[in-house]
């Protein structure tokens, strides 16, 4: 086992397990996007594919940087889950302002992925 330096992730073994977490968050997205009607705001997916999107991009925000998929699979979850959103949340028939606010906040966690995802595959050229 090769560790270099003090950190928490500074061993072998750390960015192995680091690598199968952020696998499996990945694997759990494509799933659910492999089933756009789970991803309805009254679902389960509807409100924890965002949670791991968001993991996901505090992870590499902080240079330990997931392998994602590409960004045109990137994309699609975007335009997947907020369609399935938008056609199912006037059925709960919430606030307004909660609507357009928790609208927004899913479009921004779509687009800091992208960001993110954007400038490490910059970084792998």
């Amino acid at each position: 086992m090769g560790t270099w330096s003090h950190g928490n992730f500074d061993n072998d073994a750390a960015l192995d397990w680091l690598g199968g977490t952020t696998g499996r968050l990945i694997a759990e997205i494509q799933e659910a996007m492999a089933s756009p009607d789970s991803m309805q705001a009254d679902e389960w997916d509807g409100d924890i594919v965002p949670c791991r999107i968001e993991l996901l991009c505090v992870m590499a925000e902080n240079g330990l940087v997931p392998r994602w998929p590409d960004l045109q699979e990137l994309q699609q979850w975007k335009l997947i889950y907020l369609r399935e959103w938008d056609g199912s949340i006037d059925e709960l028939d919430p606030d307004e302002d909660y609507r357009q606010n928790r609208r927004d906040t899913l479009a921004a966690t779509f687009d800091r992925m992208l960001k993110l995802a954007a400038a490490s595959a910059d970084a792998g050229r």
